[in-house]
């Protein structure tokens, strides 16, 4: 009876226990190392951006150069080397922006490549509809000779949070958000009143606006604001009887695509008479 107590219950200790911490402790790193994939795998999706390219045709001067992501490390190597392999091709340089933000660090870094592309090309900077241009990302806005913002795009103003290596605590830096504010935002004809209320929203503080808002305030932001409407490109043409259905009634006003070289894109207006 001893025995087949013994053999029957977890409490034993020759068998029982060694076999549930060996268990635990491979259940536990089996779990460990599958969070340990996914935060690294999160860290590394934060840090990446990618950059396109859009070359010019034939005929055409403008390079488009889209950046998607983070502002971090090599987006100003990626930007610098894409105009020296297009620089002679082209006169005028479009860099279209869709970023949460990222390090100041390569934010001056890609600011100082878009200033020796101003020096000797024509730069325009744009986030278009239902976009997000955060933190970092506005200050590189800001470098564009025109600067085009659609009004349904989505801006984040806030201080400069910094990460201790050791203690991982985060903190505000408030002096180095106004060292910047103070060095970039004036030299790019933004509204004094406007930094001025821009400084008392951010103590401590996200400040969110949408392109509209920065439009309606003055802020000197946004230069050419794109609207609501944006015409989607259709690869295939419809089918006769399709096309014949999408005729609008009689008397009402017809409406053709056009093609706007400044802002890379086609829009619908009124056609021509």
């Amino acid at each position: 009876m001893r025995h087949r107590a013994r053999g029957n219950t977890l409490s034993t200790p020759e068998i029982g226990w060694p076999f549930l911490l060996c268990a635990i402790a491979g259940a536990l790193a089996f779990v460990g190392a599958l969070v340990g994939q996914t935060i690294s795998a999160n860290a590394w999706e934060l840090q990446q951006g990618r950059l396109r390219i859009s070359a010019p045709d034939s005929g055409n001067t403008t390079v488009r150069m889209i950046w998607h992501g983070a502002v971090a490390a090599p987006m100003a190597q990626q930007i610098k080397d894409a105009f020296e392999e297009r620089k002679q091709q082209a006169t005028r340089f479009v860099l279209m922006l869709s970023s949460g933000g990222g390090s100041v660090a390569e934010g001056e870094r890609v600011i100082e490549v878009l200033r020796q592309i101003k020096s000797t090309h024509e730069l325009e900077t744009v986030v278009s509809q239902g976009e997000k241009c955060a933190s970092m990302c506005v200050f590189i806005y800001l470098q564009g000779h025109k600067r085009y913002g659609a009004l349904t795009s989505a801006w984040l103003f806030h201080e400069v949070a910094r990460k201790d290596p050791i203690t991982k605590l985060t903190t505000l830096d408030r002096a180095a958000w106004e060292r910047l504010v103070d060095k970039y935002f004036p030299a790019a004809g933004v509204s004094e009143p406007w930094i001025a209320d821009l400084k008392q929203r951010t103590v401590e503080s996200d400040y969110w606006q949408t392109g509209a808002d920065l439009v309606q305030s003055n802020s000197g932001i946004i230069h050419i604001p794109l609207g609501n409407q944006k015409a989607r490109n259709v690869p295939s043409s419809p089918r006769p009887e399709e096309a014949t259905a999408a005729q609008p009634p009689p008397g009402a006003a017809s409406q053709c695509k056009q093609y706007v070289p400044s802002i890379g894109t086609v829009l619908t207006v009124p056609c021509a008479r």
